[in-house]
């Protein structure tokens, strides 16, 4: 029973991770940050050769904008990592205002990961959620020429996105086992852990893995 109770412990605190076990099956691994973080030395973070990429969160909804999004945009790339960023759809603002956001802050580069769109919140019924959602798709297109990726958890992948979107990449959020979504879709990305700790970041990170090899990754960059 004590070792059961140390175990837990272990794992609420993010000193170890059930799902490190499945994740270091793949080769590329990296983080996902956002003002939660503050301050991060991305030289440091680089100096683990385990970490590959970065998403960096830079808008949400239709006005706001993440203020170390800039920060860490440059230190990243700087320091030697792949990077992308992604927007929080949000359900109380336009499809077109909120790509209008990301579209004013997120610099059009080479060499970048296309741009996510961070689906969390509920509050429209889903005709309306996927209307949305292709307005936002349809702008972020046409500027950055790349498909987004679509950041999901279950409940909003089976209420929102089941038999549509399906030639976006899904990333899917799943901290307690290998992910696998209800009609067997393939995922690219897997969000395995919400408390990691990473030498550079001060607090608990988002830690993510990419289902392929180097040059699947390299495919996807921008030109």
């Amino acid at each position: 029973m004590t070792i059961i109770i140390i175990f837990a412990t272990l794992c609420y605190f993010g000193r170890i991770w059930p799902n490190n076990f499945f994740a270091n099956r793949y080769a590329i691994h990296g983080v996902d940050v956002s003002n939660h973080q503050k301050n991060i030395d991305w030289k440091r973070i680089a100096e683990n050769k385990k970490i590959q990429f970065a998403f960096i969160k830079a808008t949400e909804g239709k006005d706001y904008k993440d203020q170390y999004f800039q920060a860490n945009w440059d230190a990243s790339s700087k320091a030697g990592l792949y990077k992308g960023a992604y927007h929080y759809f949000t359900t109380s603002s336009s499809g077109k205002e909120q790509a209008e956001n990301f579209i004013n802050f997120v610099p059009v580069e080479r060499d970048c990961l296309p741009p996510v769109i961070d689906i969390e919140e509920r509050g429209l019924d889903k005709q309306s959620f996927q209307k949305e959602l292709r307005d936002f798709i349809t702008v972020i297109e046409d500027t950055y020429h790349q498909k987004p990726f679509l950041y999901v958890v279950y409940p909003l992948y089976d209420a929102y996105l089941l038999g549509d979107f399906e030639q976006y990449p899904i990333w899917i959020r799943d901290i307690v086992k290998p992910p696998t979504l209800s009609d067997k879709r393939k995922w690219l990305f897997w969000q395995y852990c919400d408390r990691g700790r990473v030498e550079g970041v001060r607090d608990d990170v988002d830690l993510n893995v990419f289902a392929g090899d180097m040059n699947q990754f390299k495919s996807l960059l921008s030109k």
